[in-house]
């Protein structure tokens, strides 16, 4: 069978994404709009809080939450900040890929994670 137009030839045309910082976040945006995002919290001058990771629907499994993490992660580390991560996706991504983020984890304050995450954290299975 024969393709019948460059689409079908090389598969679905990837879409062009813009990242940018905005407050204390970052935006991922493409065509129609905002696809992606990710904010955190000051907690104190060294403790930034991941609160929030949102990936559009149709964008969920080619990693942009990840990269969102990342570049939240790089400004920590530029910066000689932690970071607690508040959100379930974050706590995951942390725990997943342990010494990547060993240097920004914070485990000891985590006064300011949701009791799910602080619980993960712990390990004691109790909340705070």
């Amino acid at each position: 069978m024969e393709k019948e137009s460059d689409q079908d030839l090389y598969g679905k045309a990837k879409e062009e994404l813009l990242a940018y910082k905005q407050g204390n976040g970052y935006v991922l945006s493409g065509s129609n709009g905002k696809v992606g995002e990710i904010t955190y919290q000051l907690v104190d001058v060294d403790t930034w809080v991941v609160d929030h990771i949102f990936v559009a629907p149709e964008y969920r499994g080619g990693q942009l939450g990840r990269q969102l993490l990342d570049f939240v992660v790089e400004d920590a580390r530029s910066k000689g900040r932690k970071i607690v991560p508040s959100c379930s996706y974050a706590l995951a991504e942390f725990k997943r890929n342990q010494q990547a983020y060993a240097d920004v984890w914070e485990k000891s304050n985590t006064a300011y994670a949701d009791p799910y995450s602080t619980r993960s954290i712990t390990g004691s299975g109790k909340t705070p």
